[in-house]
């Protein structure tokens, strides 16, 4: 029965690579383990073994996907970067940037917009309106 897991670790890294799928990668590995295992363990407990070393990693990327949900930012290569002022606040706080050159919905984080034409920094997101403080604020703070 050993043998068994050596040979679903190949099969599964062998479509892996052809799939890119990383739950094959992650079942080539526990595979691999458990197979590993079989030269401890008795091989009643090696389907045991499997079962649990496989409920950890799904657990542990339920645990993951969990806390990278709650997260209200921009990817890490947007913050910090400048935005230009296309136009002044409307009575919602909303106004219009020129970010990587398209238009994006933004908001003050401080609530005062500067002028149009004026620079400003992104320091996080709601939704897909970004969230900004004037650039002369980020640099004094």
């Amino acid at each position: 029965m050993q043998w068994m897991f050596l040979v679903l670790a190949l099969l599964a890294a062998l479509v892996e690579l052809h799939s890119g799928t990383f739950y094959l990668a992650a079942l080539s590995l526990v595979s691999l383990a458990t197979f590993a295992l079989g030269f401890v363990l008795h091989e009643d407990f090696l389907i045991l073994a499997f079962l649990a070393m496989s409920a950890a990693g799904l657990a542990a990327v339920w645990v993951a996907r969990r806390r990278l949900r709650g997260r209200d930012r921009v990817g890490d290569f947007d913050l910090g970067q400048t935005v230009l002022v296309l136009g002044a606040a409307g009575p919602d706080g909303i106004i219009a940037v020129q970010y990587r050159g398209t238009q994006w919905m933004a908001e003050m984080e401080d609530g005062q917009a500067p002028l149009p034409g004026l620079p400003a920094s992104i320091v996080g997101r709601r939704g897909n309106v970004l969230r900004l403080v004037a650039a002369e604020q980020r640099e004094t703070t």
